[in-house]
């Protein structure tokens, strides 16, 4: 024999010249046993392709194209490197539906670390008290819980709506307070403040969450902190 052949599940022979190679062998029996290529049906059920050897040939060298271009596309996702993880990425993340106890949780554990890399050290004051603080800061990043997007001027476009709506709010609820308009060029970066403590007896708290929820959508335990 001058070559190879296989034998199809229709029971088919198909001859393969030496210049198609191993490859080519390997690549025409799996397609056979597969029996999903329209080409190699075509071949099983026309008589005249069965006995020309120059169409057997042509469907053979198909094969071998399609094999050869598959694992050029799987060598290329193969190749390509991994995506960089980021600080952000490992950040613990609360939501505006965060409880209470989750939230306290978070940002104790962010404390400590902290309080463990050196911040807030009673032996440490002025310059070197912040230099420790912003050191430690760095060390801990990965675990400063990150705002709900809804709460972040960097991921929520609308966030200075929603400020100006708290103010609003607030406003409403007799508390004196007024916006802090942002000092750059992005308009997100806005805020509020009080122009004097509301009297006593006043639920400062319960309104400012109240508030945030009415314009934020959420958030009501999300009292300034840490985070």
């Amino acid at each position: 024999m001058n070559g190879h052949s296989i034998v199809t599940p229709t029971g088919t022979r198909i001859r393969l010249g030496r210049a198609l190679g191993a490859a080519a062998l390997a690549a025409a029996a799996l397609t056979a046993c597969g029996g999903t290529s329209q080409a190699a049906s075509g071949a099983q059920n026309d008589p005249a392709a069965q006995n020309d050897p120059a169409a057997q040939n042509d469907h053979v060298a198909s094969l071998v194209t399609a094999t050869a271009s598959g694992a050029t596309a799987a060598g290329t996702a193969a190749a390509r490197p991994p995506k960089q993880e980021t600080v952000d990425s490992r950040r613990p993340q609360l939501r505006l539906d965060s409880s209470e106890e989750e939230i306290t949780a978070l940002r104790k554990a962010y404390a400590e670390c902290l309080r463990e890399h050196g911040a807030w050290d009673a032996g440490t004051t002025g310059s070197a008290a912040q230099k420790a603080e912003d050191k430690a800061r760095k060390s801990c990043e990965d675990k400063e819980p990150l705002l709900p997007p809804e709460m972040d001027p960097e991921r929520n476009p609308h966030y200075a709506d929603a400020v100006r709506a708290e103010v609003k709010c607030l406003k409403g609820h007799g508390f004196k307070v007024h916006l802090v308009p942002a000092a750059g060029s992005d308009p997100n970066a806005i805020s509020w403040t009080y122009d004097s403590i509301p009297a006593e007896g006043v639920d400062i708290e319960g309104i400012q969450d109240q508030c945030r929820i009415k314009a934020f959508g959420g958030g009501g335990a999300l009292r300034p902190g840490p985070a």
